[in-house]
């Protein structure tokens, strides 16, 4: 989107021009800051929503676990800022198609979704294990488990679509509905299953690589 960098580089313009009176409005001009970088990342989403087909990468043979692994390091600036203890269970043994910056985002989706749950601490489970499908196909599911307080009955039948957040401050709603596009893309599905008092899991599975 070209309104990004113009604004921010006004904004440079403005630092510069206030030279070393920029310090007085330094609170301001962070929060400016802050505005801009979560414009564009509303707009690339809903473009990304809008527009899935422009966002098609590469499918390669990947190993569930290790693309777990892979994505910690990204979450982990917010995991270290809370109380939540992380647990590893990784048995998945079949390997998987799919592209692999796209299964990290909607992991990356989901651990978040799972910290911003869990404000007082918690466990954050994640699991690989050899699944089938609903239809009896072979494959991984990748599950992401929490200990929140759990989701409402009635938002669990809308969980996944457009706009809808159960985040009461903060969140575009598109988080869920995106991943669940991206799911669909690797030829996967992306559930939840929750009850008050009992935390949720969201299990992304994913068909089995065939050589």
């Amino acid at each position: 989107m070209t309104f990004n960098p113009v604004m921010q580089g006004n904004l440079e313009v403005v630092r510069d021009l206030l030279g070393s009176q920029a310090d007085t409005a330094d609170v301001e001009l962070k929060l400016l800051d802050e505005q801009i970088h979560r414009i564009s990342t509303i707009v690339t989403k809903l473009l990304q929503f809008s527009k899935p087909a422009e966002y098609a990468g590469h499918l390669d043979q990947q190993d569930a676990s290790e693309v777990v692994l892979d994505t910690l390091p990204v979450v982990q600036h917010i995991l270290r800022k809370t109380l939540i203890v992380v647990e590893k269970q990784f048995s998945a043994t079949r390997l998987v198609s799919v592209n692999k910056s796209e299964v990290q985002q909607i992991l990356v989706n989901l651990i978040v979704n799972a910290i911003h749950a869990m404000p007082k601490g918690g466990e954050l489970v994640l699991r690989t294990v050899d699944a089938e499908s609903a239809t009896g196909d072979a494959g991984v599911a990748i599950q992401v488990a929490d200990t929140r307080a759990g989701i409402a009955a009635d938002m669990l039948d809308r969980i996944f679509d457009p706009f809808v957040s159960t985040k009461q401050q903060e969140g575009t709603g598109l988080g869920l509905s995106i991943s669940q596009m991206l799911a669909v893309r690797q030829a996967g599905t992306l559930t939840v299953t929750s009850g008050v008092g009992k935390g949720a899991t969201f299990t992304l599975w994913l068909p089995e690589s065939v050589p």
